[in-house]
């Protein structure tokens, strides 16, 4: 249950798995490779498969992958990867978004809580998802642009396991809360550093390894199944208009 309270707190949301059914990256990767026909080394579109595998178990070689994964888009200007990730969000992303993490999102905007996305997908993918959603921050691996084009490198620490942490903390010392005031949802185990310290963690559809935390630690989780429906617009577009 999501309080209204005069304390500042923060929501803090993964993505992949928990805000979304299913993973950004992949998604990212069937529109660019099948819709859009852009071709790509098979080692990389393996090495994507075999991420969303490792990353349930602790296993994958983050730091690597994300090298990888954005050298694929050396060479791109920043125009281009916005335009793309606003044309993967409404033909694909925004048919993926589970209907309760939208509520969840609401009623905490709702109670005087700052949400705030939380992902190792890239900023420029989540961004269009976070204006839908109406959230207070976007915090996700930063690629790095010179002159608007991407170099094929991002900035450290990167948005995953221990570098979760360390940018939740840099957000809440900013904005003066409390970490033991926040809430973090998601569903891997690979977000335990954060959700250790938060306190209010929040399993989402978690992998087997935190729901045998989550059970043993009495956390309440969450497990969503459906999502919004297609022609689905937000509240805060309706009150735009």
């Amino acid at each position: 249950m999501v309080r209204k309270t005069n304390k500042k707190a923060v929501a803090f949301f993964d993505v992949d798995d928990t805000i979304l059914k299913g993973s950004s990256g992949i998604m990212l990767a069937k529109y660019m490779f099948l819709e859009r026909g852009e071709t790509a080394r098979l080692d990389y579109i393996l090495d994507m498969v075999k991420a969303i595998i490792d990353v349930k178990t602790g296993k994958v070689e983050y730091d690597m992958l994300v090298e990888k994964g954005l050298e694929q888009f050396k060479g791109r200007n920043l125009s281009e990867v916005e335009a793309l990730s606003r044309d993967l969000f409404e033909k694909v992303m925004k048919k993926h978004i589970y209907r309760m993490a939208y509520k969840i999102v609401r009623k905490h905007k709702k109670a005087g809580v700052k949400v705030v996305l939380l992902t190792a997908s890239l900023t420029e993918l989540i961004d269009p998802l976070g204006d839908f959603l109406d959230v207070d921050e976007v915090i996700a691996l930063q690629p790095i642009f010179e002159n608007g084009v991407l170099t094929g490198h991002a900035r450290k620490p990167f948005c995953y396991h221990g570098g979760k942490l360390i940018l939740a903390r840099e957000y809440v010392q900013e904005h003066g809360i409390d970490l033991d005031d926040c809430y973090f949802y998601s569903d891997s185990s690979s977000d335990l550093p954060l959700m250790e310290k938060v306190g209010h963690p929040r399993p989402t559809n978690p992998d087997p390894a935190l729901k045998r935390l989550a059970i043993r630690r009495n956390w309440r989780f969450h497990k969503f199944i459906t999502v919004l429906p297609p022609d689905f617009r937000p509240e805060h577009w309706e009150k735009k208009r």
